[in-house]
């Protein structure tokens, strides 16, 4: 038993030397990754992250990048602080990574997920490089337990994001929805109408809250969509949703809670 106790103990110290032997210099190239990246590293681990992880307008996580170094999501942008770990938000040229490479960073491509498989997948994969894989699987066990069971009946329901887009059905937007028990409709085009949501209201509206303080033309398009519609929307924080990742869990149960009949 005894001997049993002392090998627990030595893997434990071996897990935790491990964890603390991940990168000391990390930069994240793009939103997706930057949220990752925010969420997942030990403090004083990240040197740098795109300038849009730094907007609160993109992201609720900007204020978590206060002090760090911000670039334009390309590596000659974060060179200079010697990083020895890049994590982008999808393939870069190959004189990028060359370039990369030759300074000793090594360099992975987490890209955009396209199903909550693929976003579970990116969060263990930036855990890993970090040498954080114990944050990495309490954050899926943290996004899993907000997501809860998809319910079992379901709402017929169009989600519009600005300028009549819609996601497809079988996008993660509407694998998201779908733990809201709400089910996307399915729609001719990737763009709806006016004239088609006069014709055809939907049973429910989601309309996604992006940039809501700024006029724009897509954002109008909105508004009288809501008005034309007939019906009373409910809505999503857009900055969630146009880069899914672990805090649109959160985004979920609220939604289940707005729209329960």
């Amino acid at each position: 038993m005894g001997r049993l106790i002392a090998l627990l103990g030595l893997l434990a110290f071996v897990a935790t030397a491990a964890e603390a032997a991940g990168p000391a210099r990390v930069a994240s190239l793009g939103l997706c990754t930057d949220e990752l990246v925010l969420l997942l590293a030990e403090p004083g681990q990240l040197v740098s992250i795109s300038f849009l992880g730094h907007d609160a307008r993109e992201t609720p996580l900007a204020p978590k990048a206060h002090g760090l170094h911000s670039n334009d999501g390309r590596f000659s942008s974060v060179a200079h602080l010697k990083p020895d770990l890049v994590i982008t938000g999808g393939p870069v040229n190959r004189f990028a990574r060359e370039l990369a490479e030759r300074t000793g960073a090594r360099v992975i491509d987490v890209p955009p997920p396209l199903t909550l498989a693929e976003l579970r997948n990116n969060v263990r994969t930036v855990a890993a490089a970090l040498g954080q894989p114990a944050r990495g699987a309490a954050l899926i066990g943290w996004m899993d337990a907000k997501l809860g069971a998809a319910p079992g009946k379901a709402r017929d329901a169009l989600m519009i994001v600005a300028g009549g887009l819609t996601p497809d059905v079988h996008s993660i937007a509407a694998e998201l929805l779908a733990h809201a028990g709400i089910r996307q409709m399915a729609m001719p085009s990737s763009r709806v109408t006016l004239e088609g949501l006069v014709a055809a209201p939907p049973p429910l509206l989601i309309l996604s809250r992006y940039r809501a303080d700024q006029f724009s033309l897509p954002l109008d398009w909105l508004g009288t969509a809501t008005r034309l519609s007939g019906r009373r929307p409910a809505h999503v924080d857009g900055r969630l949703w146009s880069c899914p990742g672990p805090l649109a869990a959160a985004d979920v149960a609220r939604l289940r809670k707005e729209t329960r009949p």
